[in-house]
C-alpha cells in the first residue's frame, strides 16, 4: 500500500479535571507561565492555549477507509505497512500505562475509569490508522506512579513530514528566543514553545515547553507528547523517550 503523508498530527489536549478523590489525569499539572504578548498577524499553533483546544485524539480527520483491527492488547491498528502491526511497549523508560496506574488507585470506580482510558487510546489509534490509509498505528498514554510525569506515545508505520514551525525573528520582537522553535536532537525533531524572554536575558529552564518530539523514517513515525510537569521542560529527555520507543517498535 502506498504510504500517505498527511500533516503532522497536532497535540492531544489534557484531560478535564476529575471529581474529588480521583487521581489527576495526564496534563493536569502544566507548568504555569504568563500569557504571550499579542503577535502581529498570527497565533502560534504551538502555543499551549491553542494546542490545548485542538482535542485529545491526535486530531486527525477520519478518511473513511476500512481498518483491520489488531487482536493484541497493545492498542495497535491497521493492515498497512506490510501487515506489520504495532503494539505499545509495556513500559516507556520507567513510565507505565496510565490505565494500569488508574486501575490500581483504589478510588471509587477505578476500573471503570481505567477501561475508559484504554478505550480512548484505542479509538485514538484507530483514527490515526485511518488518517494514514490503514497503516498500523498505536496511541498510548503513560505516567509515573504519582501521575506527575505523563507522556503520550503516537506511532504509525509510515513516513511523515518532518515537523514545521513558522519563521520568526526574535530580534525584531525584542526576544532572546523565538516563541516557536524547532530543535534537532540526533534523529529526533522537537517542537518547542518558549515563553517570552527579553533579549539579553537568560531564559529560565521552565520557560521552555515541549509540544512534541518526533522521529520519522521509511515505514515508521514515532512521536512522544508530554503532559504534567515531569518532562514538559526537558526536550532532551523527551527525545530520549522517542528513541527508546523507536527501538522497541522498529
Amino acid at each position: 500500500m502506498t504510504e500517505q503523508h498527511p500533516p503532522t498530527p497536532p497535540q492531544p489536549a489534557g484531560v478535564p479535571p476529575q471529581p474529588a478523590g480521583i487521581p489527576p489525569q495526564p496534563g493536569q499539572h502544566p507548568a504555569a507561565h504568563p500569557p504571550a504578548p499579542p503577535r502581529q498577524g498570527r497565533i502560534s499553533l504551538r502555543h499551549p492555549l491553542v494546542t490545548g483546544a485542538i482535542g485529545l485524539v491526535v486530531g486527525l480527520a477520519a478518511v473513511g477507509i476500512p481498518v483491520l483491527l489488531s487482536d493484541d492488547d497493545g492498542g495497535g491498528f491497521g493492515g498497512g505497512g506490510g501487515d506489520a502491526k504495532l503494539s505499545a511497549p509495556a513500559k516507556l523508560d520507567g513510565l507505565r500505562p496510565f490505565a494500569e496506574i488508574q486501575s490500581e488507585s483504589g478510588v471509587p470506580k477505578a476500573k471503570d475509569m481505567a477501561d475508559a482510558i484504554t478505550e480512548e487510546d484505542r479509538k485514538s489509534g484507530e483514527r490515526l490508522s485511518e488518517a494514514y490509509g490503514g497503516a498500523a498505528a498505536v496511541v498510548k498514554r503513560y505516567a509515573d506512579d504519582g501521575v506527575l510525569t505523563t507522556a503520550t506515545l503516537v506511532a504509525v508505520r509510515s513516513r511523515s513530514p518532518k515537523p514545521y514551525v513558522p519563521d520568526q525573528d526574535p530580534k525584531r520582537l525584542g526576544l532572546e528566543k523565538p516563541q516557536d522553535e524547532l530543535k534537532t536532537i540526533g534523529d529526533v525533531s522537537c517542537v518547542l514553545y518558549n515563553e517570552p524572554t527579553a533579549a539579553g536575558s537568560e531564559p529560565r529552564k521552565e520557560s521552555v515547553h515541549v509540544t512534541y518530539c518526533q522521529r520519522t523514517g521509511d515505514g515508521l513515525t514515532v512521536q512522544v507528547r508530554t503532559g504534567g510537569s515531569g518532562l514538559a521542560n526537558q526536550p532532551d529527555k523527551v527525545a530520549s523517550l522517542v528513541e527508546k520507543a523507536w527501538s522497541a517498535l522498529s
